[in-house]
C-alpha cells in the first residue's frame, strides 16, 4: 500500500531533507575523527609499551627493587660475622693539673713529688678472629643468601601483577574503543536507513511513522555514544595512571591481532607443573621454609660452647714537651677467649621451641600456597577454554547477523519486507558486535590470567 499527503508541513520536510542529510553526514564524520585521532595528534601505545612504562613507573615495583638491594645488604653484614673485627683507637690527653704526693722523712723537710707527665699519648690496634660460635655465622650466612632469594621472587610477583594489571587496564581501553566504533557502524546504517526510508516517503510508498520511527532509533543512538566516549576517556585515564603517562596526553591503544588458537597450548599438567616449579610464590614459600629451619639451628647454637682469637699491639709515650719519642712503651698480646654456657634460665630452650613452631608454620604455609597455585592453574586454564568456546561462537553469530542485515535490507528495498525487519537486524548486528567486543576483552583477560599464574607465555 502507497502512502500519499498533500499536507504542506510534510512537503516541507521533503525540502529540509538534503540538508538534515548533510547535517547527519557531519555527525558521522566528526564521530569517527574523533575516534580515530583526526582532530589531534594521539600517542599511540601497544600492548608491549604499555607493560614496559608501568615497570619504569610502578612504585610498587621500585620498593621491591629497593628491598632486594636491601637484602643484598644482609648478606654483606652476616659475611662480615666470619671475618676478622680489627679496631684500631689513638687517645690523648692533656694533664692540666698534675698529681702530686708527700714524702716527710723522720727528721727531715717535707718533699713534694709531681706524678705524670703533661702529655699522654696511646695507640692500639685490635684484632679479633670468631673461630666458633656453634655454627650461628655460617647459618646466618645462608639466611641472608635466603632471604636475598626471597626478595628477589617478591620482586618477580610485583612484576608479573604490575604486567598483569596494565595489560587488563590496556585491554579495558581497547573493549571500551570498539565499543564506540560499534556504535559508529550502528549510527552509520541508522543514518543510510533514514535516507532509504525519506526517499521512499517522498515516493509516498511509506507512511509518516515509517519515517519517525526512523529518526527516532537513530536518535536512540546518540546517548549511547556519548556514555561509551565518557566511558573510553575513563578507561585512557586509569590506563595513563597507571603508566605514569600525563593524564592530559591524548593516547590511542593500538589494536592487535590475536592469535587465538589454542593448537600449541600446553597441557594442563604441564602448565601446573610450570607453575609449581616457577612461581614466585612458590619459591618465596620455599624460602621462608628454609629460612625457618636455619633459624632452628641458630637458636641451638646458644647451647654450645664459642671460640676467639684476640690480639692486640698497644703504644703509648708521656712527655712535657709535646713529643711523641720520650717515655714510649710498647706492648703485643694474643689469646684464646672461650665462653661455655652453663644455665641462662631456660632462654635458650624458649628461642628453640620458638623456631621449631616457626618452621612448622612455614611448612604449613609452603603446602598452602602449593595448593593454591595449583588450584589457580585449573581455574585459569578452565577460563581460557571456556573464553575461547565464547569467542569462537561470537564469530559464527557476527556472520549470520550481517548476513541477516543484508537480506532484511534487500527485501525492504524490494517492498517485500518492512522497516521493523531492518531495524531488528541492525539491532542485532549491533548487539552481536558488543558482545564479540566483549568476547575478545574476557580471551585476552583469561589469557594473561593463564599466563601469570603459569609463568609461561602463551
Amino acid at each position: 500500500m502507497k502512502y500519499r499527503t498533500d499536507d504542506p508541513m510534510l512537503n516541507m520536510n521533503n525540502w529540509w531533507q538534503p540538508g538534515r542529510r548533510i547535517i547527519a553526514a557531519g555527525l558521522t564524520l566528526c564521530l569517527i575523527l574523533i575516534t580515530a585521532g583526526g582532530l589531534g595528534a594521539k600517542t599511540p601505545l601497544t600492548v608491549d609499551d604499555v607493560r614496559r612504562m608501568a615497570l619504569d613507573f610502578n612504585r610498587t615495583y621500585l620498593s621491591a627493587e629497593e628491598d632486594v638491594v636491601k637484602a643484598r645488604s644482609e648478606v654483606t653484614s652476616a659475611r662480615a660475622g666470619a671475618l676478622p673485627d680489627i679496631t684500631l683507637t689513638g687517645t690523648y690527653n692533656r694533664n692540666i693539673k698534675l698529681p702530686s704526693f708527700f714524702l716527710n722523712p723522720e727528721g727531715q723537710e717535707t718533699v713534694e713529688f709531681v706524678a705524670g707527665f703533661k702529655n699522654d699519648f696511646s695507640a692500639a690496634v685490635s684484632l679479633k678472629q670468631s673461630i666458633w660460635k656453634g655454627g650461628k655465622v655460617f647459618s646466618a650466612l645462608k639466611i641472608a643468601g635466603l632471604y636475598k632469594n626471597y626478595s628477589e621472587q617478591i620482586k618477580q610477583e610485583v612484576k608479573a601483577s604490575v604486567i598483569f594489571n596494565a595489560e587488563l587496564l590496556f585491554f579495558q581501553a581497547i573493549l571500551e574503543q570498539s565499543n564506540l566504533e560499534v556504535l559508529n557502524k550502528a549510527l552509520e546504517a541508522n543514518s543510510l536507513n533514514l535516507e532509504v526510508v525519506e526517499k521512499s516517503y517522498s515516493q509516498g510508498m511509506v507512511s509518516e511513522f515509517e519515517v519517525l520511527r526512523a529518526r527516532v532509533e537513530k536518535s536512540n543512538l546518540m546517548p549511547q555514544i556519548l556514555a561509551v566516549e565518557s566511558d573510553l576517556r575513563l578507561a585512557h585515564k586509569r590506563l595513563k595512571s597507571f603508566i605514569g603517562m600525563d593524564l592530559n596526553e591524548d593516547i590511542y591503544p593500538v589494536e592487535f591481532e590475536d592469535d587465538t588458537s589454542l593448537a600449541r597450548l600446553p597441557s594442563l599438567t604441564t602448565l601446573v607443573d610450570s607453575a609449581l616449579a616457577n612461581r614466585p610464590e612458590m619459591k618465596q614459600a620455599e624460602h621462608l621454609t628454609e629460612i625457618a629451619r636455619k633459624a632452628v639451628g641458630v637458636a641451638k647454637a646458644d647451647y654450645l660452647p664459642e671460640l676467639e682469637a684476640i690480639s692486640t699491639y698497644a703504644w703509648s709515650a708521656q712527655s712535657d714537651d709535646f713529643t711523641l719519642s720520650d717515655n714510649t712503651v710498647q706492648t703485643w698480646s694474643a689469646g684464646l677467649n672461650l665462653t661455655i654456657p652453663i644455665f641462662r634460665g631456660g632462654a635458650t630452650r624458649g628461642k628453640v621451641r620458638s623456631s621449631k613452631a616457626d618452621y612448622q608454620k612455614a611448612s604449613l604455609a609452603e603446602k598452602e600456597t602449593h595448593d593454591a597455585v595449583k588450584l589457580e592453574v585449573e581455574e585459569a586454564y578452565d577460563q581460557m577454554l571456556q573464553a575461547k568456546k565464547a569467542l569462537d561462537i561470537q564469530g559464527v553469530t557476527i556472520a549470520q547477523a550481517e548476513e541477516g542485515l543484508k537480506i532484511a535490507n534487500l527485501r525492504y528495498e524490494s517492498g517485500v519486507g518492512t522497516q521493523l525487519e531492518v531495524l531488528s537486524a541492525q539491532a542485532a548486528l549491533t548487539q552481536a558486535r558488543n558482545v564479540l567486543a566483549q568476547a575478545r576483552f574476557v580471551f585476552r583477560q583469561a589469557r594473561a590470567q593463564l599466563k601469570k599464574a603459569t609463568t609461561v607465555e602463551l
